[in-house]
C-alpha cells in the first residue's frame, strides 16, 4: 500500500486556524501531491500508515495550485476509544539549508472535542466534508475501521499574513498522541509533515 497521509484535516487544522488572523493574501502550495511526509526528525514516531488507511482518499493536483479530494479514510490507530488525543503543530522556514521555527504554533489538547464541531475554524476546510459525519462523529479517530467518507471538493491553502513570514520554503509539522484515562501517554505517537513553498496568491 502506498503511505499515504491526509489527514489533511490535521494541517488544516493548523494552517487554518491561523488563517482568520491573517491580512495578505498568499498561498501554501504543497510539494506533493499526496500532501504528506514522514517527519525526519522526530525518531520513534509512527507514520500516518499506522494512523489510518487513506489508500481509498483521492488526492489530485489542479492546474491552479489547489488539490482535488475525495474518497474514505479508514481508521487503524491502535488505541482505546476513550482516549484523550492530543494535537499540536508548528510552521518551520528553510533558511541556510536548516529548518527554523517561526512564531506559528497551534495545539489542542482534547482534538476529539472539538473534531465535528461546526463551530471551528477549520470545519469549513475539513471535517465539513465528511457525509458521515452523524454516524462516526462519536468515534473520534481512536476507533480502528471507522470509516470517513468524504465529499469530493477542492482545496487551497489560503492564508493572509500579519504575522514576520516571508515567501519561501516552508514546512509545517502536525503530531498526535493519545492518553489513557490516567493521563498517561501512549507509546504511539503519530508525526506528519507537509513541505511546500509559501508564494503571493
Amino acid at each position: 500500500m502506498v503511505r499515504e497521509q491526509s489527514l489533511f484535516c490535521k494541517i488544516l487544522i493548523f494552517l487554518q486556524v491561523i488563517r482568520l488572523s491573517f491580512e495578505m493574501n498568499n498561498e501554501f502550495v504543497p510539494e506533493r501531491e499526496d500532501l504528506f511526509s514522514e517527519c525526519q526528525d522526530k525518531p520513534g514516531f509512527d507514520y500516518m500508515d499506522k494512523f489510518g488507511d487513506f489508500s481509498l482518499l483521492s488526492r489530485k493536483r489542479g492546474k491552479n495550485g489547489g488539490t482535488y479530494i475525495s474518497g474514505n479514510i479508514t481508521m487503524v490507530w491502535d488505541v482505546e476509544p476513550s482516549d484523550r488525543v492530543a494535537v499540536e503543530g508548528y510552521l518551520l522556514k528553510l533558511e541556510g539549508g536548516i529548518w527554523k521555527p517561526t512564531v506559528l504554533k497551534a495545539s489542542d489538547k482534547d482534538f476529539c472535542r472539538s473534531f465535528y464541531d461546526k463551530k471551528t475554524i477549520y470545519y469549513p476546510y475539513s471535517t465539513e466534508h465528511v457525509i458521515n459525519k452523524d454516524e462516526v462523529k462519536e468515534k473520534c479517530l481512536t476507533n480502528p475501521g471507522t470509516v470517513l467518507v468524504v465529499e469530493p471538493f477542492f482545496q487551497r491553502i489560503l492564508i493572509n499574513f500579519a504575522v514576520p513570514l516571508t515567501v519561501g520554503r516552508h514546512k509545517v509539522v502536525i503530531m498526535f498522541s493519545a492518553f489513557d484515562k490516567a493521563g498517561v501517554k501512549r507509546p504511539r505517537d503519530i508525526c506528519m509533515e507537509i513541505i511546500g513553498d509559501i508564494v503571493h496568491a
